[in-house]
């Protein structure tokens, strides 16, 4: 035992240490291919700058908006949906059996009057209480269901929507002017997509009005600011570089856009899912490749949808709970796909990705970091070999943070750097102090929840509002 306890020991801080030195090392990878295709991207984006699709190319296209409890958004939102600079669209909002004043803010400003239509899905009539139409809007149709989850949502509003694009939008989220203009550019520039994913951008202490974002500011609160850190990363680097190996398995629920006969194809989102977002796009991909056809998946950087990040510390153990379990149904369902030459960068590349380093990765990052702390104090490893794991575990993914906001402020300019936007690198060298550590107990709880208990429940998430802070402040 004496003896085959410092082996132990030794294996363990091994696989610590080298499953950091992977992880940081496929980031810096995808960083890389990142770059080279954003700017492109950036230089293309110069040649169109003011250009707009005639409209025989505008694919027209229709907006489901699934809302549950969403009186504090879902004016504004949808608002700035029926804005879109965009010759033809429809929105459709699906309230999911809300238990506040969503219909009714619906309602009083968008004067919705009852109309007497079926479901073209038959079977999903005894789920509808009312259809209204705007008499002021004549592109906005209201769904009141009774609540039977977001995905079940999704499928209604596609049985009632119009046309050959469908586009699924978070009713607390707000599509900035030009995104659709700018994501259906890449469609018709890439005739064999199957569907794509937009950016999602924290609206956290900037200022909305007239349903547009008028001024981009940098949260005040530090939670928030590392927030806006993680979607840099996982929006600029992840999907991105994902995207350019044909590779991607997830667009975000506040922001994709589908071709409807792949919808249909692959029978849409499916209910009960904890992550229908992802669940769909796998799908999808799983039957692009089963069925042999020239399509992708992909993802566009320029169209921009804004959102609230939750504000609390509750909150937001609540949303990366659900998002954990959400990855670990869907890493289950999908696990034929793993290292699996069929499904070609898919199986190879993407789903090994999400395995190793998302799924598994919570409950290595949740033991690690203690269990070495430990073993320092302890006396059973080095100073060297700690320090060592410290600077690829932290010091590593700090700077591949800083590359991020770097890369993405030169690119996008969304902040202004020379201003109050520097705490954004505070805030990445923050992350590594306490809060990497807590949101991989809130996945780990997650994985706990899923597997143990069998939780599917979606989990709502409380929002504070648009314009929130600086209303308290008049």
């Amino acid at each position: 035992m004496e003896t085959q306890s410092p082996e132990l020991m030794h294996y363990v801080n091994g696989l610590f240490f080298w499953y950091f030195v992977a992880l940081n090392t496929i980031y810096l990878i995808l960083l890389a291919i990142a770059s080279k295709e954003i700017w492109a991207y950036k230089n293309l984006g110069n040649i169109e700058a003011g250009l707009k699709l005639p409209d025989e190319f505008s694919k027209p296209f229709s907006v489901l908006v699934p809302a549950f409890n969403e009186e504090v958004h879902i004016v504004e939102s949808v608002k700035a949906l029926l804005v879109l600079d965009y010759p033809e669209h429809e929105v459709v909002v699906c309230n999911d059996g809300s238990e506040d004043n969503t219909l009714q803010s619906l309602i009083d400003n968008f004067n919705l009057k009852k109309v007497d239509v079926t479901c073209p899905k038959p079977e999903y009539d005894e789920f509808i209480r009312a259809v209204y139409f705007s008499e002021s809007e004549h592109r906005l149709m209201v769904i009141d269901k009774v609540n039977t989850g977001k995905a079940h949502s999704l499928n209604v509003g596609h049985e009632f929507s119009r046309y050959p694009y469908i586009c699924s939008v978070d009713a607390d989220s707000i599509l900035a002017p030009d995104s659709m203009q700018r994501m259906m550019q890449d469609f018709v520039a890439a005739p064999g997509t199957a569907a794509r994913g937009g950016v999602v951008r924290l609206s956290n202490g900037s200022v909305i009005e007239n349903s547009r974002l008028k001024e981009l500011r940098v949260p005040e609160r530090m939670l928030e600011k590392i927030q806006v850190v993680e979607y840099y990363r996982a929006f600029l680097f992840g999907r991105m570089g994902l995207h350019k190996l044909n590779a991607l398995l997830i667009i975000s629920g506040a922001f994709g856009v589908f071709r409807r006969d792949i919808i249909e194809a692959v029978d849409g989102w499916m209910p009960g899912a904890v992550g229908e977002d992802m669940e769909l796009v796998v799908k999808i991909q799983k039957y692009i490749k089963d069925h042999k056809l020239n399509l992708r998946v992909g993802y566009s950087p320029y169209p921009v949808c804004w959102t609230e990040a939750p504000a609390t510390l509750k909150q937001l153990g609540i949303q990366r709970d659900r998002w954990q379990r959400a990855l670990s149904q869907c890493m289950m369902k999908y696990k034929s796909l793993f290292f699996n030459p069929k499904y070609g960068a898919v199986g190879m590349i993407g789903y090994p990705f999400f395995f190793i380093f998302e799924f598994l990765g919570a409950p290595l990052e949740f033991i690690g970091y203690p269990m070495v702390i430990i073993l320092y104090i302890t006396g059973n490893i080095e100073l060297p070999f700690f320090l060592m794991f410290i600077a690829v575990a932290s010091l590593w993914g700090m700077c591949i943070s800083s590359l991020s906001l770097m890369l993405a402020e030169t690119s996008f300019k969304r902040y202004n750097f020379k201003g109050s936007a520097n705490s954004l690198f505070f805030a990445a060298f923050c992350e590594n102090f306490g809060y990497r550590h807590i949101h991989a107990f809130w996945r780990v709880r997650g994985m706990f929840k899923y597997f143990i208990q069998g939780d599917t429940k979606w989990g709502s998430v409380e929002r504070i509002g648009y314009n929130a802070k600086q209303e308290d402040e008049e």
